[in-house]
This record gives structure tokens, C-alpha cells and sequence, in this order.
């Protein structure tokens, strides 16, 4: 919570307002990322996992394969489904 009321001050110059944010927990079984520079895929394979409605079944493991996945979404223009 903390970075997204820092960024939101830093980007909209304003306080974030979180008060009717619902905080929902993780469960153990949640991929976590094990490092501190593959947030981006992790959260386009959240993304991607979600929307699919698809169980979260990535690790940090599969970081390589899914940065070929996000790359070759982008080359074709379309979401691999």
C-alpha cells in the first residue's frame, strides 16, 4: 500500500484514497517473486492467469518462458490464449 500511495503522490500530486479498498490476502499457494526485477512479468502473468480464469500455476521458474510469452504477444500484436 505504501508504494501506491507514494506513487500516486509522486505521479498525481495528490494523497491516494484507499479507504474503500478492500485489502485481499494471499494464499499460500500464490506465485511470489523471488527477486527484485521480474515484477513486470509477474504482473502481466497475474494478469494474464486472471483473466483467463485460470489457476496461478507460474513460478519464479518459469520466468524466462513467460518474458518469451509476453515477447511474442507483443511481436503478433495479440494475447496468446
Amino acid at each position: 500500500q505504501k508504494y501506491l500511495k507514494d506513487e500516486h503522490l509522486d505521479k498525481k500530486k495528490s494523497e491516494l484514497d484507499m479507504s474503500d479498498w478492500t485489502l485481499v490476502p494471499s494464499q499460500a499457494s500464490t506465485p511470489q517473486q523471488e527477486n527484485s526485477f521480474d515484477c513486470g512479468v509477474f504482473s502481466c502473468m497475474f494478469a494474464d492467469f486472471l483473466s483467463r480464469d485460470v489457476p496461478l500455476t507460474f513460478t519464479q521458474e518459469h520466468v524466462t518462458q513467460c518474458r518469451e510469452r509476453i515477447a511474442l504477444s507483443i511481436m503478433i500484436g495479440n494475447a496468446l490464449i
